[in-house]
């Protein structure tokens, strides 16, 4: 019966980290950044634990039917479970919803989302922290050996450990956040139904006087007659001791964020590896039941001590062989899944070591009371100080040691705390240890180094997690742990750069004579192309302020007449004065209001409509920071915009793939009608805006004409014209049968949050700018031709202010002369030879040509320099003329001239003819070998032409198989025939 009572704990435990894993994505989303939700989420689980302890504590000496009250607080457990999502987005609407929190300050509102929360959260953590006290005592009055309890701790914590992972890797990304907690729910529904057949079928046993069992482990200390401390004294350990283990946590949670990345799934690998490490040492501890308790539980405390300190001492090793399995695994799928087994493993050799005595001190400690007080009262006291240590732990390791005392001061006063414990109780209580050099040494030898042994800052900030680095670049670096991320501000030889968690989030080139590139380019263009929509003075605000040069080019406008930025890490402000005099307008203009807190509490405090907000977050597989490309966070900010306001928002397409590109455009689209969306030139990164009027770059003649603004073009050496239309991709209008039946993202079902760090991994790109951007006869323009046609001609400047290679103009207009005179030599001397009704062959001089290395060479230039001119503009060309007058001349073998007449009768509008010709091609060539610009002309062209049919031809013919073309424009093709076929 045992076994299975462990077996169904282990299950109690597994249903348990599913609700602590599930409320801390919960929490996150409510309180604006993971780190505060996991914060939260351990304070308000460990301090529910602590409660439910307590009162179980008490409850379970005056039950006589332990066991059925624990299957009453399982279901208890269940309702709560059920009842959870509904409960969240009632109590979260109270907040968002109320006149009474937008009156708040920002400080009281973190305060009324702090308590609501709570309140969301706290009745489920106090059921749970009751159901070890009953099933404990349940199983002590029934075997009477107190061998249960350790073997409780292991089977419940292995049970969470793997709990965690299954919340992070199966039932989150397949059914979302309120279905996995229904299932967590139905788990503790089975565990009660047991539980109260167990309880009823089992005599009940009075907890106290002579018919209680008897305990028949030998207890070593009073047998030996051994000093022991007062009884109360173990409460303050066990208090101690939860403190420390979870300021190791949280310092540990920075640490491998920064070593393993700062993904949801890195921070469920932590703590299911820190929670199995409790495991094995409760395992273990009940091996040493019959030993003195007094020295196990010292010897773990200054192990416990030690092995911390050695991630302090060691951490060199761990970012070498996160470096190294950036050359060993493969960037696929397969790959994907052996390196978070990887992973998994470093968070295990990391933590484990500490964890696993820390595992042993509860279940000793308890044993210890029990005896003491020869009563089971004792179980729910030490285990209720314990979490209430482990609550002053995570909250002021995470929000007071670390930014004070940064990782090392965080981590080495903790040990310290281990140390003193196990040190003063062995000094006092055991002489052999008082009057021992060798102990005395033995402590030195642990705890010395921590003097002199630092956290590398350059080895720790390079980002190993996401590909193979230098180490050991030459870099000047600055660190700042702060409350939310470690922050870090570079300076090598060439540019600067911040980096968030190891992460670079923006850089700027040292070279302020060219133009500027990179993700500097990226910011400018999050202010400009924005920019160029309004006409009229407008105020701003900016979620996120990175390295400022965002706000610094957004300022620049004489339009903008108020500029609020939203940035939740100081210390990202404080680093980012390293790009100073650069972004000086983000700290010097009088125009900008800087606020230090998260972005839905102050724009639902400070009470005020924008005309422009521009989103610029980290990449989607932070943990975190998907919640801020969901449909409800869109919604939500959608509040704080007045009518024909703009929502600008970033996003990559690197480390990205098509599904969760449309997964968030998705989002937009349910929240905004209008979206267009455009490419941040030289760079694989995409601006987003949205509004509820449709959006054109109606504005960008004043970057030619204001002279503040075209002094800040000459500044970054571009042309005024640069962030316009010229990189326009397409509207959301545009691409609605590609979303359609594409779900959007959501704070509920986190698609991009679970999918993004394998999207990264694997270097997986969204190939949708391609779809979009690599044409001739553009997808635009059959999609919605009246919204393209505003915005073609700049696309048709830009193409003609594009320099040209004058080299391979005169090379290309040198064999086309060659081949007309070579042409008509060859016509005189057949025309000469030839008798008034005789036929005229097929000239053979063209089968050579086509299959000389020439002609190859020249076919090869010609389309590189034809796609340079658009369509509308090549009458006017010299290159495009000479050719015409060759193919019409016959210098040209046949499949070029077929292939040059589609694209002619494209170029003059008449898509009937040149669907005709298309159709003529197929019968006589390979449109397989045919390259994937043309493939998409045809298909474009046949579409415009009203023949769905020729499209689907072409489609199944030479496309469908086609590895140059991605799935998205394949979804796009199929359902555009669709379309098309019913509207013929």
């Amino acid at each position: 019966m045992n076994i299975l009572v462990y077996f169904l704990f282990a299950l109690s435990g597994f249903a348990g980290l599913i609700y602590e894993g599930s409320w801390a994505r919960y929490l996150k989303l409510f309180l604006g950044h993971s780190s505060y939700g996991q914060v939260l989420t351990l304070c308000i689980y460990m301090g529910g634990l602590a409660i439910g302890s307590f009162v179980a504590g008490k409850m379970v000496v005056r039950t006589k039917r332990p066991l059925l009250g624990y299957g009453i607080v399982e279901l208890a457990i269940g309702i709560g479970g059920v009842a959870y999502h509904p409960l969240y987005l009632w109590l979260t609407g109270i907040f968002y919803d109320s006149e009474w929190t937008a009156s708040l300050t920002p400080r009281g509102a973190e305060i009324a989302k702090v308590v609501l929360a709570t309140g969301s959260t706290l009745p489920i953590a106090i059921a749970v922290g009751m159901t070890f006290p009953f099933i404990a005592a349940g199983l002590m009055r029934k075997s009477g050996a107190e061998v249960s309890l350790p073997m409780l701790y292991f089977t419940n914590s292995l049970g969470s450990a793997i709990g965690i992972l299954a919340t992070s890797y199966l039932l989150i990304p397949e059914i979302g956040n309120h279905a996995t907690l229904c299932v967590a729910a139905s788990i503790n529904f089975l565990l009660a139904a047991i539980f109260s057949f167990i309880g009823l079928a089992t005599s009940p046993v009075p907890p106290k006087g002579d018919d209680a069992p008897e305990v028949h482990d030998e207890d070593y200390v009073a047998e030996h007659k051994l000093a022991m401390p007062p009884k109360t004294t173990w409460f303050w350990i066990a208090a101690i001791t939860g403190l420390t283990s979870f300021v190791y946590e949280i310092v540990w949670i920075r640490l491998l964020s920064l070593l393993l990345g700062s993904s949801s799934h890195s921070f469920d690998q932590m703590l299911s590896a820190f929670i199995l490490g409790l495991s094995l040492g409760s395992a273990v501890s009940g091996k040493l039941l019959k030993k003195d308790s007094l020295v196990v539980l010292s010897m773990a405390q200054i192990f416990m001590a030690f092995f911390a300190l050695c991630t302090l001492y060691f951490h060199q090793p761990f970012w070498g062989m996160m470096n190294e399995a950036n050359q060993i695994f493969n960037p696929t799928s397969d790959g994907y899944i052996c390196w978070s087994l990887f992973k998994y493993a470093l968070s295990m050799l990391w933590m484990i070591p500490t964890s696993f005595f820390a595992g042993m001190t509860l279940p000793l400690i308890t044993l210890i009371l029990t005896r003491a007080f020869k009563s089971e009262a004792p179980i729910g006291k030490v285990y209720g100080w314990n979490t209430l240590g482990s609550i002053i732990g995570s909250a002021g390791g995470g929000l007071l040691l670390l930014p004070i005392l940064q990782l090392k001061g965080a981590l080495v006063t903790a040990a310290l705390l281990d140390f003193a414990i196990g040190f003063i109780l062995l000094v006092i209580y055991r002489k052999r240890f008082r009057y021992s050099v060798m102990f005395y040494i033995m402590v030195c030898v642990m705890v010395m180094p921590a003097i002199f042994v630092k956290f590398d800052p350059s080895l720790i900030t390079s980002g190993v997690f996401r590909s193979y680095k230098n180490m050991h670049p030459n870099e000047k670096i600055q660190v700042i742990d702060g409350k939310t991320a470690t922050i870090s501000f570079h300076e090598s030889p060439v540019h600067y750069y911040v980096k968030t968690n190891g992460k670079a989030d923006a850089s700027m080139s040292k070279d302020r004579k060219s133009p500027i590139s990179s993700d500097e380019l990226t910011q400018a263009a999050t202010a400009f192309m924005p920019m160029a929509v309004k006409t009229e003075p407008y105020d701003a605000a900016m979620v996120g302020f990175g390295s400022g040069m965002g706000a610094h080019y957004l300022l620049a406008d004489p339009l903008l007449k108020d500029f609020d930025c939203v940035e939740i890490e100081q210390a990202m402000m404080d680093l980012a004065k390293g790009f100073y005099p650069w972004n000086y307008r983000g700290y010097d203009d009088p125009r900008i209001h800087i606020f230090i807190d998260d972005a839905t509490t102050f724009f639902h405090t400070n009470r005020r409509q924008y005309d422009m907000i521009i989103s610029v977050p980290s990449n989607p597989w932070v943990s975190g920071v998907a919640g801020l490309f969901a449909h409800e966070f869109y919604a939500k900010m959608r509040r704080y915009m007045k009518p024909g306001a703009l929502w600008v928002q970033w996003i990559q397409t690197y480390e990205f793939n098509d599904l969760m590109f449309l997964n968030i455009l998705k989002a937009l689209d349910t929240v905004f009608p209008y979206v267009s969306l455009y490419k941040s030139t030289d760079e694989p990164d995409i601006i987003m805006i949205a509004s509820d009027q449709p959006v054109l770059q109606k504005g960008i003649g004043r970057f030619s004409t204001d002279t503040a603004l075209v002094a800040e073009f000459n500044r970054i050496h571009r042309d005024p014209e640069f962030f316009g239309e010229r990189n326009f991709l397409f509207t959301n209008k545009m691409v609605k049968s590609l979303l359609d039946g594409v779900k959007p993202n959501s704070l509920f079902i986190p698609i991009v949050d679970n999918k993004a760090e394998e999207a990264r991994f694997v270097h997986s790109e969204a190939h949708i700018v391609n779809v979009f951007d690599s044409c001739e006869v553009c997808w635009q323009q059959y999609l919605d031709p009246e919204d393209y046609a505003l915005r073609r001609p700049a696309r048709v400047k830009a193409m003609l202010a594009e320099p040209k290679d004058e080299f391979k103009k005169t090379a290309l207009l040198t064999y086309v002369d060659e081949l007309i005179a070579a042409k008509t030599t060859a016509d005189s001397l057949v025309a000469d030879s030839a008798t008034a009704d005789s036929i005229q062959p097929e000239d053979p001089r063209l089968a050579a040509l086509e299959s000389s290395v020439g002609y190859q060479k020249f076919r090869e230039n010609y389309i590189e320099w034809i796609r340079t001119i658009p369509l509308e503009a090549r009458d006017s060309d010299e290159v495009y003329i000479k050719v015409s007058e060759a193919v019409n001349a016959g210098a040209l073998p046949r499949s070029f001239a077929d292939e040059f007449n589609i694209m002619d009768a494209a170029r003059q509008g008449v898509y009937k003819q040149a669907a005709l010709l298309i159709a003529d091609f197929f019968d006589r060539y390979e449109m397989n070998d045919m390259g994937d610009i043309f493939l998409r002309n045809c298909i474009v062209i046949a579409l415009l032409a009203g023949e769905p049919e020729l499209a689907n031809i072409v489609y199944e013919n030479a496309i469908q198989k086609n590895e140059d073309f991605f799935a998205v424009e394949k979804r796009l093709i199929e359902r555009e025939i669709q379309q098309a076929r019913r509207n013929k």
